[in-house]
C-alpha cells in the first residue's frame, strides 16, 4: 500500500512534538500530504464571567492558539510538505478516527504521553484508544525515556 495521506495528531507536549517530527519525516520519504489535527478540548475554554470572558471567546482564543501552535509545527517540520491544519472541539480519539474517515488518511501518526498507573486509569491512553479503533495503520511513536 502507498501512503499518500498522513494524519498527523499533535498537541503542545513533547511526546506530540516528537510524533509530528516522526510524522513529517515519514510524509518527505513518501512524497504524502499530511493533515495535521490538533483537537480542542471545551473543558479547557471555561472563561472567567467576572473577568468579561465568556466560554465561546475562551474557545475562541483556545482555536486560535491550537492554529498558530500547529502552524508553527507545520513550519518546523514540513520541509514543503503539503498540509492541512484543523482544529475541530471534542474527544482526542473520536475526533481523529471521525477525521481519518473523512480526510482519508492511510495512516495516523500519533505520540504517547506515557501515563501510568491511576493517572492512566483516569485519564486514559488516547494513544491504545487509536490503535484499538482504527479502521487504518497507527504510527505510534513512543515518549523519550528520562
Amino acid at each position: 500500500m502507498k501512503y499518500k495521506r498522513i494524519l498527523i495528531v499533535a498537541d503542545d507536549s513533547p511526546s506530540s512534538l516528537k510524533a509530528a517530527r516522526y510524522g513529517y519525516d515519514l510524509a518527505k520519504q513518501l512524497h504524502a500530504k499530511v493533515a495535521l489535527l490538533g483537537v480542542l478540548d471545551r473543558t479547557m475554554a471555561e472563561g472567567n464571567v467576572d473577568a468579561g470572558i465568556f466560554p465561546e471567546q475562551a474557545l475562541h482564543d483556545l482555536r486560535k492558539n491550537m492554529k498558530k501552535f500547529l502552524q508553527g509545527v507545520e513550519k518546523d517540520y514540513a520541509d514543503d510538505v503539503d498540509t492541512e491544519i484543523f482544529t475541530p472541539e471534542g474527544d482526542v480519539k473520536e475526533v481523529c478516527l471521525q477525521m481519518a474517515k473523512e480526510w482519508d488518511a492511510q495512516l495516523i501518526v500519533a505520540g504517547t504521553h506515557g501515563r501510568k498507573g491511576l493517572n492512566r486509569l483516569l485519564m486514559g491512553s488516547m494513544a491504545e484508544g487509536i490503535l484499538r479503533d482504527s479502521e487504518v495503520p497507527v504510527f505510534i511513536v513512543p515518549m523519550d525515556k528520562k
